[in-house]
């Protein structure tokens, strides 16, 4: 295994501890595993820099209450890092959310450092479905479509 192999494999069972640890307390310790010009993605946002992340990050503890990661699944392929998760939390307005998702990372060169991160899950059966009024409208579009 070549040096910078090593450095990816480290780095992506690093980034995937600090997600199953994510909490207020911690969530700053994303600056010491990206890059500076880091870009997080999900189906909700994008965002770009570690500073303005962790705000993005941070959040979630105070729009949800016990919100966790489990990551489950690890693996790279080149310059491209996957882990697959559950995230649980409860959500005001949905009760208990659940779901299982994907998160796609790029490393720096040395792969010593992520240089992104984009999240794959699908947004309208795993959120805004659960919505009460959102999810009414939703199934009518998805049995309308189903039937073309």
């Amino acid at each position: 295994m070549t040096d910078i192999t090593e450095n990816k494999c480290q780095l992506l069972a690093a980034y995937a501890a600090y997600y199953e640890n994510l909490s207020l307390e911690t969530v700053d310790q994303l600056n010491d595993l990206v890059t500076e010009d880091f870009v997080f993605c999900d189906p909700f946002t994008t965002v770009r820099g570690p500073k303005d992340v962790c705000a993005y990050l941070a959040k979630a503890f105070t729009d949800a209450d016990n919100p966790r990661f489990i990551v489950t699944h690890q693996a790279i392929d080149g310059d491209r890092g996957f882990l697959r998760w559950k995230f649980s939390a409860r959500v005001k307005v949905i009760g208990d959310w659940e779901f299982t998702g994907m998160s796609e990372l790029t490393f720096d060169k040395d792969g010593t450092h992520l240089t992104s991160h984009f999240d794959h899950w699908d947004s309208g059966q795993n959120f805004y479905a659960k919505i009460p009024l959102l999810r009414w409208f939703i199934q009518r579009l998805a049995r309308r479509v189903g039937s073309l």
